[in-house]
């Protein structure tokens, strides 16, 4: 027989059963609760990153405010420059070359020429620390800084001035010479140094400006004039089946238009018989030419060089 502690036992039992029945259901129902959330939140994360932490902001079009292209200018010779002159530093040579230093200098090399400028900063390698007389490409001395700023350092983002007249140069010269007295002194041999190599006794050439408009007509009329040279000069070898030259070309060419094409390339080949042998037998697959010219005969050569040079030259 059961007694009434047996059921009240059994009660108690069974109510345990629905409780844990019952904390068991409400933790699956919040790891879902969780997991359902989660993956919500990550669908969403891109666009939230996207819109709230670098909300997408429109930039004006630049190229809206060009209202006007380069005037044509004629390039000028201008006078001889007197360099044994031009290099002692006065006063007013010197406030010249900081009025250039700072037009054209401080955003990259900084106001104080430590190479700091605003605009330096996202270089590398950085801009010259003119304070500093060490580690200079060209050097610190003066025909070496005259290159430097007549021909650019491209390797190191130096752009050329070349667009500034001489005295101008050598101006911003003497002002950067005025952040380190320990500079080495403008001799003799660095003037003629410079006169040698650009010539400024004789006067300096400034080169033509044109247009960019104009000189992007002046590039594809180019061009295309060099391509219709090509496909009639092809089509001159394609289509003649009597003269030898041409079908001693079409042998040794297993791709007329690119083999012309390369000959356009390169006009050095035609200074001589030999010159066009060794063009066409260096890497000839790369040029149309078959890998193998050895049965071209000497006599074949003379023939084939005489009728492409006439062909090339009189197109």
């Amino acid at each position: 027989m059961i007694g009434e502690n047996d059921n009240i036992n059994l009660e108690v039992h069974s109510k345990k059963k629905i409780l844990l029945s019952f904390y068991g259901l409400f933790y699956v129902l919040l790891i879902l609760i969780i997991v359902v959330m989660g993956y919500s939140y990550l669908g969403k994360l891109e666009t939230f990153s996207r819109g709230e932490l670098t909300p997408i902001t429109l930039s004006a079009d630049t190229t809206a405010k060009m209202t006007g292209d380069l005037p044509v200018v004629k390039g000028t010779t201008t006078a001889p420059v007197d360099l044994v002159k031009e290099v002692v530093s006065t006063p007013d040579k010197v406030a010249k070359g900081k009025t250039l230093f700072e037009a054209n200098c401080v955003s990259c090399h900084g106001t104080e020429g430590k190479g700091d400028g605003i605009a330096g900063k996202t270089l590398n390698p950085p801009p010259r620390n003119f304070t500093a007389l060490t580690g200079w490409t060209n050097g610190p001395t003066f025909s070496s800084m005259y290159k430097t700023l007549q021909e650019g350092i491209i390797a190191r983002g130096m752009a050329s001035y070349n667009q500034l007249l001489p005295e101008e140069r050598i101006s911003l010269i003497l002002y950067i010479k005025t952040f380190n007295s320990g500079f080495p002194s403008i001799d003799q041999k660095e003037i003629t140094t410079v006169d040698a190599a650009y010539s400024l006794s004789k006067g300096f050439k400034l080169p033509n400006q044109i247009p960019v408009k104009m000189a992007e007509d002046k590039v594809l009329e180019e061009t295309k004039t060099l391509t219709e040279k090509i496909d009639n000069v092809s089509n001159n070898i394609i289509n003649d089946k009597n003269k030898k030259g041409a079908v001693i070309f079409k042998k040794m060419s297993f791709d007329v238009k690119r083999s012309v094409t390369a000959l356009f390339g390169y006009d050095k080949w035609n200074e001589n018989e030999s010159a066009f042998v060794k063009f066409v037998s260096v890497s000839p697959v790369m040029k149309g030419f078959n890998a193998s010219q050895s049965e071209i005969t000497p006599e074949e050569w003379s023939v084939v060089y005489q009728y492409i040079k006439n062909l090339v030259i009189n197109k």
